[in-house]
C-alpha cells in the first residue's frame, strides 16, 4: 500500500484554554484528496479524515479574543511599570544592589508581556473555524486566525472543489433548486388522502 504524503497546513494548538494543562493539542494537514486531523494527547493520537467530496461547509467566526488578550496583557505590563516606578529609589538616593536586581526581574517581566503584546497584534484578528459535512460539524481550533485561516482556505477550496466537480454556475444551482422543489412537490401529492369511493358527501356517516 503506497504511503500517503501529507503537508502540515497548522500547528499543534491547544483545543482550549483548559486542555492546554493536559496537553490536548489538534493540527491541520492536507492530503491528497482529504484533510488529517491529528489530536494529540502526549500519550496517544487520535485521526479524523475530512474528504474533499464530503466537506459541505467551512464557516469562520469571529471572535474577540483578540481584545481579551489585548487588555489582560496590557494591564499587567501596567501593573508591572506602576510596581517600577513605586519600588525606585528617589532621584537622590543610591540604587542598591537589591533595587537594581529588582528591577531588572520587573523589567524582563515587562519586556517579555510587551512581546506577547505585540506577536498578538501582529498576527491579527482571532475566530473559530468549524468543518461541515452530512454527518458531523467539527471544530478546527488550530484555525483561530482570520488572515492565516483566509490564507489556507485559499489553498483547499479548488481541491475541494475539484473533487466535487467544480465550481457551480448560477443556472446550474438555480436548476438543481428548481429539481428539489419539483421532486418535494411530488412527494407532497404522492402523500395526499383521498377519500374512499363510497364515502357520503362531506365525510359524513
Amino acid at each position: 500500500m503506497p504511503e500517503i504524503r501529507y503537508r502540515r497546513l497548522t500547528r499543534a494548538r491547544a483545543r482550549s484554554v483548559f486542555s492546554v494543562a493536559f496537553r490536548a493539542r489538534m493540527s491541520l494537514w492536507l492530503g491528497p484528496d482529504h484533510l488529517l486531523s491529528v489530536d494529540s494527547s502526549g500519550y496517544s493520537e487520535t485521526y479524523k479524515r475530512f474528504y474533499f467530496k464530503d466537506i459541505q461547509a467551512i464557516a469562520l467566526y469571529r471572535t474577540k479574543r483578540l481584545q481579551w488578550w489585548n487588555v489582560t496583557v496590557g494591564f499587567f505590563a501596567l501593573v508591572f511599570i506602576i510596581a517600577v516606578v513605586l519600588l525606585a529609589p528617589g532621584p537622590s538616593a543610591p540604587w542598591t544592589a537589591n533595587d537594581i536586581a529588582g528591577a531588572s526581574v520587573l523589567g524582563g517581566i515587562i519586556g517579555l508581556l510587551v512581546l506577547l503584546l505585540s506577536i498578538n497584534l501582529i498576527s491579527g484578528p482571532t475566530c473559530k473555524t468549524f468543518l461541515r459535512t452530512a454527518v458531523q460539524i467539527e471544530e478546527l481550533p488550530s484555525l483561530c486566525r482570520v488572515r492565516k485561516t483566509r490564507r489556507i482556505l485559499a489553498k483547499i477550496r479548488p481541491l475541494i472543489l475539484a473533487a466535487q466537480g467544480g465550481e457551480l454556475t448560477a443556472a446550474a444551482v438555480s436548476t438543481r433548486m428548481r429539481d428539489r422543489v419539483m421532486s418535494a412537490a411530488g412527494e407532497m401529492s404522492a402523500g395526499v388522502v383521498t377519500d374512499p369511493p363510497n364515502a357520503p358527501p362531506g365525510g359524513g356517516s
